[in-house]
């Protein structure tokens, strides 16, 4: 069996879901550990990773936490696949990555190639929303001149130019009980409030660039009792902090008029959640890295994403950072899977980058 397989399932056999990873986090310090790199930790446990070479200082990223469906994951290789025949999830999002890291440092070692000053980023709770990068200790990233995030769905060789902010809110609509039969007139209903401010709202897909969505609706109650408490989850993203912002006051409004139609309240709870960023693809790593897929013979191809990864609070952070496809598919549901070409592939970009990067 070839090493990125090896190390892989490995891998997706320890449960490590967002907020557990202590297990996982205590096998990915030894390997890194066993392989001569120095290692770090952080306040909330991102694991970080150096090996000194020459020239530059390059990152390389992924997370090593799982959505709770990739539990007791029993991997199935059946010829050019490795999925879990449906049981679980498979853990590829982002173990694929983390194998391809892995065995890449071991083939710097074992064969003497020379390499670029790297550094190891494996962060966690990345599935929770980027919690974890979200309080990375940036001192210990302090020499890095550039990064890569491997932690995108699709084939090796797509790379992300640019992908969004989101900003959530949670709302409460505080209204007032009363006998649904006897006396409907002296109540106010939450979840009417509630349901005129969501059908109000511009929702879903606002524009190429621009989402939104209500994402949980929950007021508890009697069918007999005018509802008096409902709560609202809601979320946007886009790849323009302009009209992010625009779509979160557009959806804040809707509620507060909802309220005051009625002659209830909200209490509104706002957060951005991360920012957007979009690269400028004249940037050289993007040249090195046309370079890199040619030699490898993948296709190259630049795009950007609706959805965000840690590559997000890198860029925000100040530190250049393309996010890379990983070659998994189906990721957080029971299909999840990853062809032995792709695994392979990754490898391939992640050693390439490792040992053959020219100066950016």
């Amino acid at each position: 069996m070839n090493k990125p397989l090896q190390t892989f399932l490995d891998l997706v056999r320890i449960n490590s879901v967002s907020g557990d990873e202590e297990r996982i986090s205590l096998f990915l310090e030894t390997r890194l550990l066993s392989l001569g790199l120095s290692t770090k930790w952080d306040k909330v446990g991102n694991l970080y990773a150096y090996l000194p070479g020459e020239g530059e200082t390059i990152l390389l990223s992924a997370h090593m936490d799982t959505v709770p469906l990739a539990c007791d994951v029993e991997p199935l290789v059946e010829g050019s696949l490795v999925h879990t025949g449906g049981k679980t999830a498979l853990g590829a999002d982002d173990k694929a990555a983390i194998a391809a890291i892995l065995t890449t440092l071991e083939t710097i070692q074992s064969e003497h190639l020379p390499h670029p000053n790297l550094v190891i980023l494996i962060s966690v709770r990345e599935e929770l929303g980027l919690q974890g990068i979200a309080e990375l200790d940036t001192a210990l990233l302090a020499t890095v001149d550039h990064g890569y995030v491997f932690d995108a769905e699709g084939p090796v060789g797509t790379f992300i130019t640019a992908a969004p902010g989101s900003s959530k809110l949670d709302a409460i609509f505080l209204g007032k009980g009363a006998h649904a039969g006897f006396s409907p007139e002296t109540g106010i209903s939450a979840i009417q409030m509630a349901s005129d401010a969501i059908a109000s709202m511009h929702l879903l897909r606002i524009d190429e660039e621009t989402t939104a969505n209500v994402g949980s609706f929950i007021a508890p109650g009697s069918r007999n009792i005018v509802c008096d408490k409902a709560t609202l989850s809601l979320e946007a993203r886009s790849l323009d902090p302009v009209k992010l912002l625009a779509q979160i006051e557009h959806m804040k409004a809707c509620l507060q008029e909802a309220a005051e139609k009625h002659g209830g309240k909200v209490i509104i709870e706002e957060q951005l959640l991360y920012e957007a960023y979009r690269l400028d693809t004249s940037f050289p790593v993007f040249t090195c890295l046309k370079k890199a897929c040619a030699n490898l013979g993948l296709s190259y191809t630049e795009r950007p994403t609706l959805g965000a990864s840690d590559a997000n609070v890198l860029n925000a952070k100040g530190i250049p950072t393309v996010a890379c496809t990983t070659g998994y598919e189906a990721p957080h549901t029971t299909n999840e899977s990853i062809r032995l070409d792709q695994l392979m592939a990754l490898t391939s970009l992640v050693q390439e980058l490792a040992t053959k990067e020219e100066t950016v």
